[in-house]
């Protein structure tokens, strides 16, 4: 009979790890398809002005994968601890994964426009011209266009000449500072998942101290608050450590941003 439970035991045990395996495949799997989805949409409005981040699909799926593996791990560890726990209690643990999630979408994001500055600050500052299939490439034609259209017309047009090309400049700079601008905007949103566990621990906290009365076990209301309290510090710290380091490099790309503009401003007066 013991042969027996034992041979039972073990196979459980293969079929919980396969399952668990499966269940990270899935999770990778499913992170991949989404942002390599993000960065389809990226491709598409790049090909419009004729340029091409290099190996942005390889990089989108390298992150999909990364956050989806993160997310079935917060799954396979929660499904592991096998105790029950209340739907306020499985809300608070979401903010995990909605941390997890944000923070794959910005992280696209600031490395799709720190790939696109790199690619435009070396053009700009390259001996020889400025390279085909770059945004440079685009201003400096439209800016000759600019000046022949005002040369033919006079030096009364200089004001109108002046706005179209603070036009040209703003559109191809939306090129890199929307989607940065976006990320930076949204990137504001990415504490308050980590509030949303702050406030399930601290409704945990309230509904454990509600039951306490005269017979109840001391240990028993300690440990259960001191989930709660876990549960609500923990969601916030790690929704802040994802945070503070993708605010300070939105933060730098957009100063990058705005001395690529400079540059480009100050090549219409030659």
């Amino acid at each position: 009979m013991a042969p027996i439970l034992q041979e039972g035991v073990e196979t459980m045990t293969w079929l919980l790890a396969v399952t668990v395996v499966l269940l990270l495949l899935v999770c990778g799997i499913s992170g991949s398809l989404a942002t390599l989805y993000r960065a389809r949409q990226l491709r598409e409005r790049e090909r419009g002005y004729g340029i091409a981040t290099p190996y942005l699909k390889h990089i989108a799926a390298g992150i999909g994968a990364v956050v989806g593996l993160v997310i079935g791990g917060v799954a396979v560890y929660y499904l592991s601890l096998n105790k029950q726990a209340d739907f306020i209690e499985w809300v608070g643990r979401v903010s995990y994964v909605l941390v997890a999630a944000a923070s794959g979408g910005h992280i696209l994001a600031l490395t799709y426009s720190t790939l696109g500055l790199l690619r435009e600050e070396k053009a700009w500052k390259a001996k020889g011209g400025i390279p085909h299939h770059t945004l440079g490439r685009c201003r400096r034609e439209m800016l000759s266009r600019l000046r022949r259209e005002q040369i033919a017309v006079g030096p009364t047009a200089f004001g109108e000449y002046k706005v179209r090309d603070e036009a040209v400049v703003d559109e191809l700079l939306a090129v890199l500072g929307d989607g940065l601008q976006a990320a930076r905007r949204n990137l504001n949103r990415l504490p308050f998942y980590g509030y949303l566990g702050t406030v399930c621990g601290i409704l945990m906290m309230a509904e454990e101290l509600s039951k306490i009365n005269e017979a109840t076990e001391s240990f028993k209301v300690l440990s259960s608050l001191a989930q709660g309290l876990v549960l609500a510090f923990q969601t916030t710290l790690v929704a802040l450590l994802a945070y503070l380091p993708l605010r300070k490099w939105s933060d730098h790309l957009i100063e990058r941003v705005e001395g690529l503009e400079d540059d480009w401003v100050g090549d219409r007066y030659p």
